[in-house]
């Protein structure tokens, strides 16, 4: 699609193909010391796009000369607003930072005068804005897209299963269900959504996620003909619930994921979900890093990244 919006003539898409070029190739040099942090509080393999985006991201800040570390924020560090104790504040240029979602340790992050790039990030709107650049996939427009299919193919009751408040593109993926619902002019009923977690449970265990979504679909009186879900890993524990509940999938309920992790291909239903493209994530990374340590006055961006919708077994595929 990018290609064929430069063909047209669309001088924007041809500057911003040719800006993450230049952005690779215009890195300031590390001089054998600078060095790219990586910050995160989760394992970054969780999404299945992180790891290609990580390395098509490492790949280019290594040829410049710069070291790629990894630094993980402990609970008790994140509580305290601690660095890691293996982060050189002297050594870092630029800091990545991935399933980092307290916005207070965030918030730090970005007073620390060092460029700062978030791979999603806390929920903002709330709250005072982060003075720093953000990457996420195209979460509103796929969901959209998702359940416009779903009403075109006469599902009208159509429910979401998802903490929406846990990171930003939860919350996107939450709105964009929401849009779509009322631009398809069809109500969008509390009683359909599952949007909570265990009461009083901060990071909830699987099991105790699982006895949430099976206390919620309990309390329903009647279920949703689609769930639409915040990620596929969420898909796969309300599969699981609905199995124990005796609700088959797709016979009974269709489900939607997003991400395209590998065990969305090989679940029993495959899950239909939107797949996020991890090269793509790693170039738009490089440019918005790079032009930030480039020219640390530029004002903040935000950037979302094309998605791609794949059909399969969990809605009739």
């Amino acid at each position: 699609m990018l290609k064929k919006a430069i063909g047209m003539g669309y001088k924007q898409f041809s500057y911003m193909n040719d800006a993450v070029g230049q952005a690779r190739e215009s890195l300031p040099p590390g001089g054998g010391t600078g060095e790219i942090a990586l910050l995160t509080s989760g394992f970054p393999g969780n999404s299945g796009y992180i790891s290609a985006m990580l390395n098509r991201f490492q790949e280019a800040f290594s040829r410049k000369g710069y070291a790629f570390t990894m630094h993980w924020i402990r609970e008790e560090g994140e509580e305290g607003l601690r660095l890691p104790l293996s982060f050189d504040r002297g050594k870092t240029s630029g800091v990545i930072c991935i399933e980092t979602l307290d916005h207070r340790y965030c918030s730090m992050l970005c007073g620390l005068d060092i460029p700062v790039l978030f791979v999603d990030s806390p929920v903002t709107e709330l709250g005072s804005p982060l003075k720093a650049d953000f990457i996420y996939p195209d979460n509103r427009s796929a969901v959209c897209c998702l359940v416009r299919e779903m009403v075109q193919r006469g599902r009208k009751r159509i429910g979401f299963i998802g903490e929406y408040m846990h990171c930003r593109s939860f919350f996107e993926r939450y709105m964009g269900y929401r849009n779509a619902m009322y631009l398809c002019g069809l109500p969008c009923p509390e009683e359909m959504c599952v949007t909570g977690n265990q009461e009083g449970v901060q990071r909830p265990a699987a099991e105790e996620y699982r006895a949430y979504l099976k206390a919620s679909f309990r309390k329903m009186a009647e279920l949703p003909e689609v769930f639409v879900c915040a990620n596929d890993y969420v898909a796969f524990d309300a599969m699981r619930v609905l199995k124990g509940l005796g609700v088959a999938v797709p016979q009974d309920v269709w489900l939607i994921g997003f991400d395209d992790t590998v065990g969305a291909k090989v679940s029993t239903p495959s899950l239909t979900t939107a797949c996020i493209h991890g090269h793509a994530m790693g170039d738009s990374a490089v440019y918005l890093l790079a032009s930030r340590i480039k020219e640390p006055s530029l004002d903040c961006r935000a950037m979302h990244v094309q998605t791609s919708l794949i059909y399969r077994e969990s809605t009739a595929d």
